[in-house]
């Protein structure tokens, strides 16, 4: 009995996953982003971040990135179908292809570059240490 019980949580656990509802709920972790009204240009996600998530906003602007103005669609694509709330390292390769070259290393199987760089922050490295590797 206590085997159905284990299989019908994991299976209530993941069909919440599916539907968006995390630990942090679904207004946190999108599937997709919000429709967008008039025409998509690269001060758009600035103009509105500065007011729907503030803090998410300064953090970015006082990155490296918002200092050399990288916009957020480098990383998550546009508000489109192309759109991603946890971009791969596959959108870091333009410019940090060393870096992401060193992903193939055997310590960092499974880690993704946001294990050790803060999201919107992307400091050098948060002060964890990487099994096998730096901190």
């Amino acid at each position: 009995m206590k085997k159905n019980t284990t299989a019908g949580i994991l299976a209530l656990v993941g069909l919440m996953a599916l539907a968006g509802w995390g630990i942090a709920g679904p207004a946190e972790n999108p599937a997709a982003h919000p429709e967008v009204e008039g025409a998509f240009t690269p001060d758009a996600c600035e103009v509105c971040h500065q007011e729907v998530t503030p803090e998410v906003h300064s953090e970015w602007y006082d990155s490296k990135h918002g200092l050399l103005n990288v916009k957020c669609f480098v990383c998550h694509g546009s508000t489109g179908n192309d759109f991603s709330t946890n971009p791969g390292a596959d959108r870091c390769v333009g410019c940090h292809a060393d870096q992401v070259e060193t992903m193939a290393a055997p310590f960092m199987k499974d880690k993704g570059c946001f294990t050790c760089h803060p999201a919107h922050a992307l400091m050098a490295h948060l002060p964890v240490a990487v099994e096998g590797g730096d901190k």
